[in-house]
């Protein structure tokens, strides 16, 4: 069975969004949900806000990941880690079954090409 956010969820996860925006001073936050494990005492679902990493914690990711491309991406997250549950970030389990394959998509390439005259 596929979980979902219900609509207050994600009305609540806008309204935060946007507050941390303006109290950090932030253009960009990505608010990432992973649902938790209930049967092994988690949370139902975790919710962590990230910023734009900026050019030194970019620089970070990509020679770390030439190494270690877990603990680069965890490390990206530690960096651009802006509130709510930290667990997303510091708990093994969650981070890697659940924040990893999210956490990316925050340092996604926009699109865009170069023109060929």
């Amino acid at each position: 069975m596929e979980q979902e956010l219900s609509l207050v969820q994600l009305e609540e996860i806008k309204l935060k969004a946007e507050e941390i925006k303006k109290e950090k001073k932030l253009k960009v936050i990505y608010p990432i949900y992973v649902f938790g494990d209930t049967e092994v005492g988690e949370k139902e679902a975790y919710i962590a806000y990230f910023g734009r990493p900026n050019i030194v914690m970019f620089s970070k990711f990509l020679t770390n990941s030439k190494k270690d491309e877990v603990t680069a991406i965890r490390q990206l997250a530690r960096d651009t880690f802006v509130g709510g549950d930290n667990e997303l970030v510091e708990d093994e389990a969650l981070f890697l079954y659940g924040l990893m394959g999210q956490i990316q998509n925050i340092v996604a390439q926009r699109q865009g090409g170069i023109v060929n005259l």
